[in-house]
């Protein structure tokens, strides 16, 4: 696949969060959010004057320390706009609406820092530095899994049904309800990061510097070297180019047959 880099240029620059930006999530069509170490989550809606930039249309505010995950809440029944669920250094986990902007429920039980949130259901799924993850149903805890042996920093659905953990032990693992199926070797440092490749399995992005692709059987299918730093983030894109975000200041894009980066575009 041939693409031209020129495609790829700064569309908006978005400024109101008052410290580094930890978390986005996209809201289907509705817009974004964002999550900071300002304490705040932002929901950013489309400019109706402009429709190319995004607008401040909500801030949320709960979290006593910054926030990191998001998740968002497809609009139903309980959530008519959608919601979202958000996680923080203060060991909480805030389930919001979006009509209302207001915090509508509250989970404790982490000892320490959240670090993911995926939905499984109407099941929240987390994990910790305190290397649980945990399970809530209705607003209360209903599983703790003692899932690795040092904290863990990612967690996704796969759309098999899966859920995917990624940790400070270097290792993934894959889970069916609460069994460990499979346990990921191979990064020589944290996991940072994951995405799911849908019909062909799951990427890890690692502080050693890497990005890869595993087969759900354990399988390295391929290793992607080119970022100098910790890599923070990845995802697949419908297309098949894959994405990363780096310590080292460069987004780069990928072609997924083959392990080298097409081009990097530096973000300052």
């Amino acid at each position: 696949m041939e693409i031209d880099s020129a495609e790829y240029q700064l569309r908006c620059q978005l400024t109101g969060h008052e410290d580094d930006v930890r978390g986005i999530c996209i809201c289907e069509n509705v817009g974004f959010a964002t999550s900071s170490r300002d304490r705040t989550i932002r929901f950013w809606s489309p400019d109706e004057l402009n429709y190319r930039n995004y607008t401040t249309s909500k801030i949320l505010l709960g979290h006593t320390s910054f926030v990191g995950p998001l998740a968002w809440v497809s609009p139903g029944e309980e959530f008519p706009e959608g919601g979202l669920v958000s996680g923080g250094m203060d060991t909480l986990i805030l389930v919001w609406s979006l009509a209302t902007g207001e915090k509508i429920r509250t989970l404790k039980g982490h000892k320490l820092q959240v670090t993911g949130i995926a939905l499984d259901g109407s099941d929240v799924v987390s994990t910790s530095v305190d290397c649980t993850l945990r399970r809530w149903r209705k607003g209360q805890e209903v599983e703790v899994l003692e899932a690795h042996k040092a904290a863990i920093q990612a967690i996704i659905k796969l759309p098999s049904g899966e859920l995917v953990t990624g940790s400070s032990d270097t290792t993934l693992k894959l889970w069916k309800g609460a069994a460990c199926i499979h346990t990921f070797s191979g990064h020589t440092d944290t996991v940072r990061g994951l995405a799911a490749v849908p019909g062909l399995g799951i990427l890890s992005a690692s502080h050693d510097g890497s990005i890869r692709l595993w087969e759900l059987s354990g399988q390295v299918l391929l290793e992607m070297v080119g970022h100098t730093s910790i890599v923070y983030s990845v995802d697949a894109h419908a297309s098949g180019l894959i994405v990363s975000g780096s310590e080292d200041r460069f987004a780069k894009i990928w072609k997924g047959e083959n392990p080298f980066s097409l081009f990097g575009i530096a973000c300052n």
